[in-house]
């Protein structure tokens, strides 16, 4: 095997010879959006300083068997997309070049192009093109390069995949899209004929095992930019401190961390997936190797490195952090997407210090209380990934705990965090048994207390027997209709308790597991069981009550959300602003004269205090001081005040003031609730400018 780094064009070009694709290869299937990515990549790589290279992945060769060809052909083991897709663009290239007027050189002219990188000029038919594909794709890929129609088949990879690069290139500069591509490199691996397994080698290039996962290539991208001693300083510094960070977990957890730290930094609208880790990583640190760029590019990777120890820290050895070493422990046995908000808790507290480390141990008992809540509750749990991302996203630097508890107060709808009441009732009225969450629970009750007893050797264990012949001590203490209330009680949490003897006790009647002297609830270490031997007798009372006080206990385990109210109209304030930065007042539409009376009503709204902010929608605009007190909505004769109070609460001021309930829409409205006032005449505008000082008055004093 020979192995060395090359040019592409170089690869393509050298000697007269053609690459085949095998028949054990897939056929051809870049998308547009990948094809995209290689015109992006050529694109800055042709606008970098003389000398810069992008590497593009390898191409593994080795030589055909058919030893009669009239010249060398090479079949292509691994490589075969990037090489049809930077063949296909070269073609259309070459065509865009025959049809442009104006003189250009030799060496840039399309005959040097199809001479050097296309044809074989001198070679059979069957050999002519460099290139040969598979079927339907290479008659096609044929009559590209002879430059020929292409037929109308918009499903072929090849033919949608040349239209998308002829409809691109036809705003570039077509010598800059020459000088990029013949700036990609490529590690051009040679086989020996007889001596390399190709079909093993390809194996191990495209299996699911070791090769190519997505941190390969995301290592590879940032350390191939460099010559080789910068390589190694770089993998010293940045890279093997993460290796050794995941340890054994590196090669099944870097690709996830990747994933949540991706969508820390980017935002995307929507989750990233992993196998689209690599390319987005491309979007986050588009410039290595660059030495302009060396000073922002080592930030970038302390970042990493940073936040890969903090995911470490929480998925895989939560050690050396303190108190909160037990938050993240049992969070992260609760839900391991949690991941996000985690490493931003972390990153907070251990690198900017604006989190104390009880704020932290708050913000992971509040987090633990929420997935756990939601748990007994049966919420949702399938976008939790996407509902932790957008929690991690919204804790600022800026008060990082109270954004915490805001964030989760304004959670949308099938995400909210369950009150008292919610929870309480789901923990004495639902079947908890077979929750996924429930040994944790169980193991958090009994050790809520100062004596603490081991739980790994414990099951789940049924007070009340789940056998359906229940034995006649048991029938007899139920009553004639006990199957009916072993129905009713059976999963309760009231009915459920843990022990190392589930076998033993199995279906005993209560009086005997209560009391036997070895594996009894009497003296067993275990609270949850040690407490229910107060009791004479086990039925649906008995379960009820045990219920209710297990129930008391959890409340004090798993406390309610209590969100700060100042918080909370701040940071809907800022969302205000965000959602209004896109608009303006003077796009609004008015009839003629109606703007002046908008004019006078803004000037009273803006000179209620000066911590009124105006923020314009598509279709109004709205006063907010942080809460919203006022919206002005354009109409054909005049404008709609909508008024953040209702209208009993105006009588006086002015007449004609409606609730907004008695309305079943408002036409271009932005908030909600309150009442309406309707302006279509001059003569109402004192009435409007009072009835705004008067709204102010009573939302904030």
């Amino acid at each position: 095997m020979k192995a060395e780094d090359t040019s592409f064009l170089t690869l393509l070009g050298s000697g007269q010879r053609q690459f085949i694709i095998p028949v054990f290869q897939r056929d051809y299937s870049w998308s547009e959006a990948q094809c995209a990515q290689l015109l992006v990549d050529v694109q800055r790589v042709a606008s970098r300083p003389h000398g810069a290279t992008h590497f593009v992945g390898s191409v593994v060769c080795v030589a055909s068997s058919d030893q009669s060809a009239v010249l060398p052909q090479w079949v292509v083991i691994d490589g075969q997309q990037r090489l049809t897709t930077c063949t296909v663009l070269l073609a259309v290239l070459r065509n865009r070049l025959r049809a442009q007027s104006g003189v250009v050189s030799i060496t840039d002219s399309p005959e040097a192009i199809e001479e050097q990188f296309l044809l074989n000029k001198f070679a059979p038919p069957a050999m002519r093109a460099r290139l040969a594909l598979r079927g339907e794709d290479n008659a096609v890929l044929q009559l590209l390069l002879s430059g020929q129609a292409l037929p109308d088949k918009p499903l072929n990879r090849v033919v949608a995949n040349a239209r998308y690069f002829d409809s691109a290139l036809e705003s570039m500069d077509l010598l800059s899209v020459l000088n990029g591509l013949r700036r990609l490199q490529v590690v051009s691996v040679v086989l020996k004929p007889g001596q390399d397994n190709p079909q093993l080698i390809f194996e191990s290039l495209n299996s699911t095992g070791l090769a190519l996962t997505q941190a390969d290539l995301v290592r590879n991208y940032v350390l191939m930019g460099h010559d080789e001693p910068q390589q190694s300083e770089w993998y010293e510094a940045w890279w093997r401190p993460l290796e050794q960070a995941f340890g054994s977990n590196y090669r099944a957890g870097f690709d996830n961390f990747l994933r949540d730290f991706l969508t820390l930094e980017l935002r995307p609208p929507r989750p990233l997936k992993l196998d689209s880790v690599y390319r987005e990583f491309r979007h986050w640190y588009p410039t290595p190797g660059d030495a302009s760029k060396e000073a922002e590019n080592r930030l970038s990777l302390e970042r990493l490195l940073r936040f890969g120890r903090h995911y470490c820290c929480f998925m895989f050895n939560p050690q050396g952090v303190g108190r909160p070493e037990v938050g993240l422990k049992r969070l992260q046995q609760l839900v391991d997407v949690a991941a996000p908000v985690a490493m931003v808790l972390l990153e907070r507290w251990r690198h900017e210090g604006v989190m104390t480390e009880d704020e932290v141990v708050e913000a992971l008992d509040l987090l633990e209380s929420y997935v756990l809540r939601r748990s007994v509750a049966g919420a949702e749990t399938r976008s939790g990934g996407q509902v932790f991302a957008g929690l991690a996203q919204r804790i600022k630097s800026d008060q990082p705990l109270a954004r915490l508890k805001v964030a989760l107060a304004r959670a949308p709808k099938g995400a909210e965090f369950p009150d008292d009441a919610t929870f309480v009732h789901a923990l004495t009225t639902q079947d908890l048994y077979g929750r996924r969450n429930l040994k944790y629970l169980l193991e958090r009750l009994t050790n809520a207390g100062k004596e603490k007893v081991q739980t790994d050797n414990l099951t789940i264990e049924h007070v009340l027997p789940q056998k359906t012949a229940l034995a006649p001590e048991w029938q007899a203490m139920l009553g004639p209709d006990w199957r009916t209330e072993q129905a009713r009680c059976l999963h309760k949490l009231g009915n459920l308790t843990l022990t190392g003897f589930n076998s033993e006790l199995e279906a005993r009647p209560f009086l005997e597991k209560k009391n036997h002297s070895v594996w009894g609830y009497a003296i067993s270490p275990v609270w949850l069981s040690r407490s229910i031997a107060s009791e004479d007798k086990w039925g649906a009372a008995q379960v009820e009550q045990r219920g209710a006080k297990l129930a008391e206990r959890a409340l004090g385990l798993w406390k309610p959300l209590v969100s700060d109210k100042a918080m909370l109209s701040q940071v809907d304030l800022e969302d205000a602003k965000e959602r209004s930065a896109d608009h303006s007042v003077a796009n609004l539409k008015w009839t003629a004269g109606i703007e002046a009376w908008f004019d006078r009503i803004r000037a009273v709204a803006v000179g209620c205090s000066e911590d009124v902010v105006e923020l314009p929608r598509a279709k109004s605009v709205v006063y907010r001081a942080p809460d919203w007190f006022l919206e002005i909505i354009p109409r054909a004769k005049g404008f709609t005040l909508r008024l953040a109070v209702d209208a009993d609460e105006l009588v006086g001021v002015a007449d004609g003031v409606e609730d907004s309930s008695s309305w079943s829409f408002i036409l271009n409205s932005a908030v909600d609730g309150g009442s309406i006032y309707i302006v279509n005449s001059e003569t109402q505008l004192p009435n409007a400018e009072a009835l705004v000082k008067r709204t102010f008055e009573i939302m904030f004093g």
